[in-house]
């Protein structure tokens, strides 16, 4: 069985601003409502980060397992499914993602290389038309 073929680089950058700049809008937003008011910076860092990771968690790994899309991706018509099959992604492959993407940040951000998650743990993110379009044939 053929899945469709994976989004378009520029899709996929849109996408992930979208997330990254939601992540840290709602980090800082979590932050500035844990935080107490005489705080220095590492102190308002680690809710800052806390709220971050929590709120990119819940975006990638629930958004995807129940919606096949993060954030970023509905907005941008794009969903996430499996290499194999096309199927939905699932709940230890949607973590095992999120990790991988993080990781590759890391590396990319090292290396100055622009590459992506790709199809880390068997899974591909697809335009929707074009996954809607396969589901009929």
């Amino acid at each position: 069985m053929t899945v469709v073929q994976e989004a378009d680089e520029g899709r996929l950058v849109l996408a992930t601003a979208t997330d990254v700049l939601l992540t840290l809008g709602i980090g800082f937003v979590g932050a500035r409502a844990l935080a107490v008011e005489d705080l220095d910076f590492l102190g308002y860092l680690l809710p800052f980060v806390g709220c971050a990771l929590a709120f990119s968690f819940v975006n990638h790994v629930f958004g995807m397992w129940l919606c096949r899309a993060s954030v970023g991706k509905l907005l941008w018509g794009l969903r996430v499914v499996r290499v194999r099959d096309g199927g939905r992604p699932g709940f230890w492959r949607a973590v095992g993602r999120w990790l991988v993407g993080y990781v590759l940040l890391v590396l990319m951000m090292m290396v100055e290389d622009g590459g992506g998650v790709g199809e880390a743990c068997g899974l591909r993110t697809v335009r929707r038309r074009d996954l809607r379009r396969y589901s009929y044939h």
